[in-house]
């Protein structure tokens, strides 16, 4: 009977201290899950305003931000046959136009029908007129455009202004109380402020979509050699049918104009690309007025400088951007400045690199005086130029060869066939016949059919000038090269 009491009182002395350890060892735990069950009313009220913020961006803008509908329209023959079928023409499924007068075709056989072509894409109203700013891309060779609101009215729309090489255009409709948005100063921007962005992604009306300001200054993001790019890159999502639809921040203003995404899959990845209110603002008298946009030159030739090439011309930084070549009768040649010319100022305003150069001086105005600080064999040099106006329009066997192996390179002399096959009329020089495509030389882009000037700033005529001149180097090697493109200084090292 004892034994049983001492097995009783065991039990419930056990029970006990593990009701006790457990209450212990919860009781932590159960602080720490009401300590944290709210978030601190400080940084609630934070993240409450900048949610307020973004929702007041949202409702003063989106009534202004329209959808474009652009409609082409293909002629076919009656009897073509789709080979991947009809929707191949668009979001319509190619639909076949109504009450369409047929015609025969040129072997009298058949008669032609059309074919209705869609896209969506996005715009934004600027004024109480009706101008709506949208991508040049959007309405491009379009036969007609519909412009729908967020308050569901629509309107026929016509294009007033186009720039491709910013990839801007100007449309209009006619309505009595448009809502408007103005443009803000993207030069006030700062990576890592905040932007909404607002369009038609898929067709999807009134999207809006929040992130941070990436990158300035973004170029070579569009396939277009001759265009003007100065890029607002950001996170903020924007997919298909965003082009054209506004970049504001948090002051519900324009700050840039969504054109284009990085993007492997079509979607979004997080890298988008805007045209900065700058430019725009800078083109957009002229697209109201449906001007072709004047733009100022230079009439020069120029690239960027690498630490090989500030060594050749003996200075300390890669800032600024070297001259390679002057065009006969531009505005550079009667300055005064010269091939080799470090162009290091513009307009009291130091020069950074190629695309920054080439963007202010297109927006100077063709006829204006600037001013340009040039390095010259070291030495600073304070030009006058009165801006010049931007022009739209930007091998056989030889008698001698020459490997000169250690460069990576072959070359010839210059020929009357070559010259007149490779358009070098009036040039002096030897031809490249064949780049070694593991040399330095090949990965600086000189090519077969370049044509090279000068060696160490020294002009060579034949195979024999510049094998000499390639000698008489010691290790350093500079080349003045001459292609379809335009002139180009390119540092190279002897083997």
């Amino acid at each position: 009977m004892k034994n049983n009491w001492k097995i009783i009182i065991s039990v419930v002395a056990g029970g006990i201290a593990a009701v006790w350890l457990v209450g212990h060892a919860a009781s932590p735990v159960i602080a720490q899950t009401s300590a944290t069950s709210a978030p601190p009313a400080q940084a609630l009220a934070a993240a409450q305003s900048l949610s307020d913020a973004f929702a007041w961006v949202a409702d003063s803008v989106k009534p202004a931000v329209v959808s474009i509908v652009a409609t082409k329209y293909v002629s076919m023959p009656r009897n073509y046959h789709f080979f991947f079928g009809p929707d191949m023409f668009g979001q319509n499924n190619g639909d076949e136009e109504e009450n369409v007068p047929q015609r025969r075709g040129r072997s009298g056989r058949g008669e032609t029908r059309k074919f209705r072509q869609e896209g969506i894409g996005s715009g934004v109203i600027i004024d109480k007129d009706g101008y709506i700013l949208t991508n040049n891309h959007v309405v491009k060779g379009m036969d007609e455009l519909k412009v729908f609101m967020n308050d569901k009215r629509e309107f026929d729309a016509k294009v007033v202004g186009t720039d491709p090489k910013t990839d801007i255009a100007i449309v209009k409709i006619s309505g009595k109380n448009l809502p408007w948005v103005p443009l803000a100063d993207s030069k006030s921007l700062r990576v890592g402020d905040w932007v909404v962005a607002i369009g038609s992604p898929y067709g999807l009306p009134q999207t809006v979509t929040a992130g941070i300001v990436s990158a300035l200054g973004r170029s070579g993001v569009l396939d277009n050699h001759d265009g003007y790019e100065d890029f607002i890159q950001t996170d903020a999502a924007i997919n298909r049918g965003n082009s054209g639809g506004p970049l504001v921040n948090l002051q519900g203003k324009i700050v840039g104009l969504n054109t284009a995404i990085f993007s492997s899959t079509g979607g979004n990845t997080g890298v988008g690309f805007a045209v900065p209110s700058s430019i725009i603002a800078s083109v957009l008298p002229s697209l109201k007025a449906g001007k072709t946009v004047q733009r100022g030159q230079l009439g020069v030739l120029i690239q960027d400088l690498d630490e090989d090439l500030a060594k050749q011309f003996d200075v300390k930084q890669t800032k600024g951007v070297l001259v390679a070549q002057v065009n006969k009768g531009s505005a550079a040649e009667r300055a005064g400045i010269k091939p080799g010319d470090i162009i290091a100022q513009y307009n009291d305003k130091a020069v950074e690199s190629v695309n920054e150069l080439r963007n202010r001086v297109a927006a100077t105005a063709p006829g204006v005086k600037s001013s340009v600080v040039v390095v010259r064999k070291g030495k600073e040099v304070t030009l006058s130029i009165t801006v010049g106006t931007a022009t739209e329009t930007s091998m056989a066997a030889a008698e001698e060869e020459n490997d000169v192996s250690n460069l990576g390179m072959t070359v010839t002399n210059l020929t009357k066939d070559l010259e007149h096959k490779l358009d070098y009329k009036g040039e002096k020089g030897v031809v490249v016949t064949d780049v070694d495509t593991n040399s330095l030389a090949y990965r600086r882009g000189v090519r077969e059919g370049d044509l090279i000037i000068e060696v160490n700033r020294q002009p060579v005529t034949s195979v024999g000038e510049f094998e000499k001149a390639v000698k008489g180097a010691r290790s350093n090697v500079l080349l003045l090269i001459k292609s379809k493109e335009g002139s180009r200084f390119v540092p190279l090292h002897k083997k």
